[in-house]
């Protein structure tokens, strides 16, 4: 707002007390808005949160955003870009910190999986180790390394596909469809969370309308291990078909030397182990309050 001033001058220019000039010709003040010049954005810093840890090294942290003055009374966060683009320098929002030295502390790996078909219970375990080799950990500190668990729900069911076409003639065709783990609503699931007494055939016999018995292979599961060496199981059922129709038979119907193994060694990736410590204390209320202003930021 631009604002008029009204004083009493001499014939010289020389200014003089208002008692000199007549106070019915006295001009009203004038007052009108005007507009200044652009104001330039800015970074604003919080304080630095305390250490990330209460031993050790660790990080603090602090919020910085973009300000600027929108309008006389607006003074607002804007979007980043704006102070990028006029070559501010961004303060630093992260730095390291260190506070005394830690001792031993106990580490721990993460769970296994729950081995428990649905269902049923089970027990998951996990790695435990001390941080420091050459002074022992607390004992009456040290986290459990094993707890129960329960399966998945069993309202998990098992679902097929359409078969295929017949592959071959009797003795070597299959005839193989898709089967699938799903959830009531829909969802595929790891076939581990469905029985296994009652998973449908993938393979099927046939070639004729009667077919001797012979070896039927279904696919192998799962490597039973996330990592390293494991073992693989399949199926193998002695099987034809009598009538055009699918039949089991005792194993001896098709020659025992000749079965089919129905179980193999496996590797998946290498077995590698996260462990961390404990969470302390002064690190999740900074954690906290820095998620409570990134939450904050990202609604505005």
């Amino acid at each position: 707002v631009s604002k008029s001033f009204v004083t009493c001058v001499r014939y010289d220019g020389v200014e003089v007390h208002d008692m000199y000039c007549d106070s019915l010709t006295r001009p009203e003040p004038v007052h009108d808005f005007c507009i200044g010049r652009e104001c330039q954005p800015r970074w604003e810093a919080s304080s630095w949160s305390e250490c990330s840890r209460t031993c050790g090294e660790g990080f603090q942290f602090r919020q910085v955003r973009c300000w600027k003055m929108l309008s006389p009374g607006l003074d607002s966060s804007v979007y980043s870009d704006l102070c990028t683009m006029a070559d501010l320098e961004r303060p630093l929002e992260r730095r390291a910190c260190k506070s005394p030295t830690c001792g031993p502390q106990w580490e721990v790996a993460e769970w296994t999986e729950c081995p428990a078909k649905c269902g049923r219970k089970a027990q998951v375990t996990r790695d435990v180790r001390c941080s420091d080799e050459a002074r022992p950990c607390d004992p009456m500190t040290q986290p459990a390394n094993i707890k129960n668990c329960t399966g998945p729900p069993c309202e998990r069911h098992w679902t097929v596909s359409e078969w295929g076409p017949c592959s071959g003639s009797c003795g070597h065709g299959r005839m193989v469809r898709h089967v699938y783990c799903k959830t009531p609503e829909g969802r595929v699931v790891p076939e581990n969370q469905c029985p296994p007494e009652n998973k449908p055939l993938a393979t099927h016999p046939c070639g004729e309308r009667d077919c001797a018995p012979h070896w039927l292979s279904q696919d192998w599961e799962r490597c039973n291990t996330t990592c390293g060496r494991g073992v693989k199981r399949r199926i193998v059922l002695c099987a034809g078909v009598s009538g055009g129709k699918f039949q089991n038979f005792d194993e001896e119907a098709c020659g025992g030397s000749e079965k089919p193994e129905d179980e193999a060694t496996c590797f998946e990736r290498p077995c590698f182990k996260w462990y961390t410590t404990p969470w302390s204390e002064v690190f999740l209320l900074s954690f906290h309050l820095f998620l409570a202003f990134c939450l904050l930021f990202l609604c505005m």
